[in-house]
């Protein structure tokens, strides 16, 4: 709307200042200070971040799925159907423009200005691709930025990893996630919230508020389980994400193509305007593709089933955090019993 003037140049470069990491504390509470320092550092952190910590012997108990809701099978069969054409430019219009584009430098306008020459090659390409069970290599590498949270940003856990992915990703992810929304309100229990269409999470606090006075008004003790986990997204093991989509119903074909997007996929981190050397992600659910927050809400989605069961036959310790769960790794945490009334509190 406005032409560029040194008021915009000077607000980027003050939003560009805020993503800069002039120093940073090691392990040891050394004062990293040079650039180099930090980015080791931080490229260290987050390649054990995503690396599994699930031996070959490490298997989630058939009984921690028992009881679970199954997928349609009419919705599976549409679950698992090829890629078309018109999913694909559904899809492309509906992105937005503006937004930074993966490792190819190839942004969303590029693919919309050439989508009559390009669309049905890309179609091809990517039918091709979800056969063979792999991406190209553009759209298995990402490009980690680091954006800062809350907290003493000298520790490098409170910076959020957001993924820069290549469009033709981004496209088939959204065309994955389109079709799994139709079917996440038959498989996520009425009080989650999140990801689930025709939902708020703005309904958990109401629900807690009015929870809390009837209980007030009716005179019963109650309590409420928070659960915290530390890098939720970045922990959700690979193989135990596929097996929650089986026991959910969902068909092979839906789970291949998903797997396909997570096959061999790596990221190089971009810090400090430099990039890193890649390294292998091997669990984690990439934020920035647009099927991130459902899968996310699936692979949840069993520990509060769990939950709400009385976890019977579920060993789950109830104390300070770093106490595990075996269901989903060492990272599961049960805080001492609290009130809060946020989204996602049980």
């Amino acid at each position: 709307m406005d032409a560029s003037s040194r008021f915009f140049f000077g607000l980027e470069r003050k939003n560009g200042q805020k993503r800069l990491i002039h120093s940073m504390r090691s392990d040891t509470g050394q004062i990293l200070s040079e650039s180099t320092d930090i980015r080791r550092h931080a490229v260290g952190f987050y390649s054990s971040l995503f690396q599994s910590e699930l031996g070959e012997e490490q298997e989630v108990s058939h009984g921690f799925y028992e009881g679970l809701p199954k997928v349609e099978q009419e919705s599976s069969a549409e679950l698992e159907a090829d890629v078309s054409l018109d999913e694909l430019h559904t899809a492309l219009q509906s992105m937005e423009n503006g937004k930074a584009p993966g490792i190819d430098g190839l942004p969303v306008e590029f693919y919309k200005t050439m989508w009559s020459v390009m669309g049905e090659d890309l179609l091809m390409v990517l039918r091709d691709n979800l056969t063979g069970g792999q991406l190209p290599l553009s759209c298995r590498r990402a490009v980690l930025m680091l954006l800062p949270k809350k907290g003493d940003l000298m520790e490098i856990k409170n910076w959020r990893p957001v993924s820069l992915l290549c469009t033709e990703y981004k496209l088939l992810s959204k065309v994955l996630a389109t079709r799994l929304r139709e079917v996440m309100g038959q498989v996520i229990h009425r009080d989650q919230t999140y990801c689930v269409p025709d939902r708020l999470v703005s309904d958990n606090v109401f629900l807690i508020r009015d929870f809390l006075d009837i209980s007030s008004a009716l005179g019963l003790g109650t309590g409420l389980i928070s659960i915290d986990q530390e890098k939720a997204f970045d922990r959700v093991e690979h193989q135990y994400l596929w097996k929650t989509l089986e026991a959910f119903g969902f068909s092979p074909g839906l789970i291949a193509k998903i797997k396909a997007l997570y096959s061999n996929i790596e990221s190089v981190l971009k810090i400090n305007g430099g990039l890193s050397a890649p390294f292998k992600i091997q669990r984690g659910i990439r934020q920035g593709c647009s099927l991130s927050g459902m899968l996310y809400s699936l692979a949840f989605e069993p520990l509060l089933h769990r939950l709400r069961a009385g976890i019977s036959g579920l060993t789950i310790q109830v104390g300070p955090l770093g106490k595990e769960s075996p269901a989903l790794g060492p990272t599961w945490t049960l805080r001492p019993l609290t009130f809060s009334p946020w989204p996602g509190v049980l």
